[in-house]
C-alpha cells in the first residue's frame, strides 16, 4: 500500500490568552488657579476627567462655615462668603458640592466640567486689603 497515509492518533493543545486593563481615571486641563473678581461676578474655570470605567464625581471647598457656606479668608482670618457651582458640560448636570451623593457618570468617556465661583459678600471700601484664599477640591470615585 504505497502512497496511503494512515494516522493512528491525533494530539491537540490550546493556550488561553488574555489582557487585563486596569480601571483608570485621570484629570487634565485643570486650571492652575482661579482668580475671583472683586465685583462679585462669576469666575469660571474648568477641567477634564477621562475614565475607562463608570465613575462618580463630587466637589468641595477646603473652607466651610458649619457646612452652610464656603468662604475665602485672609491672613487675619477675616472671611468673605463665596458661591460655588460645578456642571458637567456635556449634559449641564450639576455636580454635588460639599455634601450629598456624588454624581454618577457612565464613564468610558472624556468629560469636561466647568466650575463657577463668585464672592457673595460685598467688597466695600473698608474691606481689608490682602489676599483671601480657599481651595477647590475634586473627588472621582471608580
Amino acid at each position: 500500500m504505497m502512497g496511503c497515509h494512515a494516522f493512528a492518533a491525533t494530539a491537540t493543545s490550546s493556550i488561553p490568552m488574555s489582557v487585563e486593563i486596569a480601571k483608570q481615571c485621570t484629570f487634565s486641563n485643570v486650571a492652575s488657579e482661579i482668580i475671583l473678581k472683586e465685583d462679585g461676578s462669576d469666575t469660571t474655570a474648568g477641567y477634564t476627567v477621562t475614565c475607562n470605567t463608570p465613575y462618580s464625581i463630587s466637589t468641595d471647598n477646603a473652607k466651610w462655615y458649619e457646612g452652610w457656606y464656603s468662604y475665602i479668608s485672609n491672613a487675619q482670618n477675616e472671611w468673605l462668603k463665596t458661591g460655588v457651582g460645578t456642571r458637567a458640560v456635556r449634559d449641564n448636570t450639576l455636580v454635588t458640592l460639599h455634601a450629598g451623593t456624588p454624581l454618577a457618570r457612565p464613564g468610558y468617556s472624556v468629560d469636561d466640567y466647568e466650575v463657577s465661583i463668585h464672592v457673595s459678600t460685598p467688597i466695600t471700601a473698608t474691606t481689608r486689603a490682602g489676599v483671601y484664599t480657599d481651595t477647590y477640591l475634586i473627588s472621582v470615585y471608580y
